[in-house]
């Protein structure tokens, strides 16, 4: 148990004092049932036979050159960050003026690598240690100097995990166990440790100062400079980030809107998004979204979101999340049915023989053989959709090895993207030779 303040301790609203009893309890001092307790911040005092409380404080504290800050990275601009200062370190905690609520680091002073935007080595939220380097006309730090400088605790853009340490791959130093985001980040030898820098920590030279980038990221870097795998932007682009960020949803409203190209004219009023009715895949309830629910794919409500974005949301939470969309991905899978790609058809075969051959094994939406525009002469191949996945599958197995007129078949689902229809074409023509 503490033992209760003497005259001359500093106390806070609760803190219980020692009372002499020819004492009288004065300003700032109440009789508890636990006994005599602060009722405000200052210096316990006693005058005259009372006990009270000397609400003087220290002046504002004005942070000064060379002070060391811990702050959060609050905004990304294309050539500083903005930090929010939330502690100087070696000193007590006081309040301080607005002027010094926040502080910009300059690219140039983040890391001795090239960096073309401070988004390449830091993102918001995370926590930082920076030296004081400028007092006017606004704060201005740097964390370049010394190795114990840079990000001291970063978590994943993409899931809100803590992001770990690595060496692994060329150029990326950081990396999320929760999902498969990779980045870098200017190390402080205090990554991890916060406050208590452990003096053989080489966590910074996991920065690779001085070094250029390797060859297979300098082919990822676009006519502005930024990574794609670094940048907040060109992380959206690549579908690296789940939410999109405020400076993009500017940048892509800058792009619809008015001529449709960036900074062009015609001032026209970018129109409302349709909202679709969605049930949030994390909470079950009824939501509205900007964009058609996609079944497999996350579509959260904005409480969801915020804690995911956040790093709020548990594994719990989100493996309940993955079972949910596993079993829309199955259901939906289910619900659009098969499409088979036939080859090696012959040509004198028609549609209502196809149809015979497969309708036995499940209910058919559509049949298509492909005809060629100019002869009106079958080309050998030809599209069974069934209305069941699981329908499309037992056909294949059952048909294999099936002969039409002597001709061996080739039966697979269809695979339209990334030249998977091309492919099968290239069969069914192989078959004819």
């Amino acid at each position: 148990m503490t033992s209760p303040a003497n005259v001359g301790s500093f106390v806070v609203p609760g803190t219980t004092v020692d009372v002499n009893d020819d004492d009288s309890l004065g300003r700032g001092v109440i009789q508890a049932s636990n006994g005599p307790v602060a009722t405000v911040v200052g210096t316990l005092s006693r005058a005259d036979g009372v006990l009270f409380v000397d609400q003087k404080t220290d002046p504002i504290r004005e942070i000064e050159m060379g002070d060391i800050v811990i702050g959060e990275v609050n905004r990304i601009n294309a050539k500083t960050a903005e930090i929010r200062i939330l502690h100087v370190e070696g000193k007590p905690v006081r309040t301080l003026p607005a002027s010094h609520l926040f502080a910009d680091i300059f690219v140039a002073k983040i890391v001795d690598k090239f960096m073309p935007s401070p988004g390449d080595a830091m993102r918001k939220r995370d926590l930082i240690r920076a030296k004081i380097e400028q007092l006017e006309p606004m704060l201005r730090a740097e964390c370049r100097s010394h190795d114990d400088l840079g990000i001291i605790q970063a978590m994943c853009p993409a899931c809100g995990n803590e992001l770990i340490t690595s060496s692994d791959v060329a150029d990326v130093n950081v990396v999320c166990e929760r999902c498969d985001y990779v980045g870098f980040r200017a190390l402080s030898n205090g990554f991890g440790h916060g406050f208590e820098i452990p003096s053989d920590s080489t966590i910074s030279a996991l920065n690779r100062d001085g070094e250029r980038w390797s060859d297979a990221s300098m082919t990822f870097i676009s006519k502005d400079g930024e990574r794609p795998y670094l940048s907040p932007l060109s992380d959206h682009r690549r579908g690296s980030v789940h939410a999109t960020p405020k400076d993009v949803e500017k940048f892509l409203g800058s792009v619809h809107q008015g001529s449709g190209r960036r900074g062009g004219g015609g001032g026209g009023q970018r129109p409302r998004r349709e909202m679709h009715d969605a049930k949030c895949t994390m909470c079950g309830v009824d939501t509205k979204l900007p964009f058609k629910p996609t079944p497999g794919v996350p579509a959260r409500c904005s409480a969801c979101k915020e804690k995911v974005d956040n790093g709020e949301a548990t594994k719990e939470e989100l493996a309940a999340e993955r079972e949910v969309l596993n079993n829309a991905r199955a259901k939906a899978r289910e619900t659009e049915g098969m499409k088979l790609f036939i080859g090696g058809i012959p040509y004198s075969a028609t549609e209502e023989q196809i149809t015979e051959l497969f309708s036995p094994h499940g209910e058919l939406k559509d049949v298509h053989l492909a005809m060629d525009k100019e002869t009106g002469k079958s080309k050998g191949f030809a599209f069974v959709t069934f209305k069941s996945y699981k329908q499309g599958e037992v056909a294949i197995e059952a048909l294999k090895g099936t002969k039409m007129d002597g001709r061996k078949l080739t039966i697979q689902e269809s695979k339209p993207k990334g030249g998977g229809r091309q492919n099968n074409r290239g069969r069914g023509r192989r078959d004819r030779r």
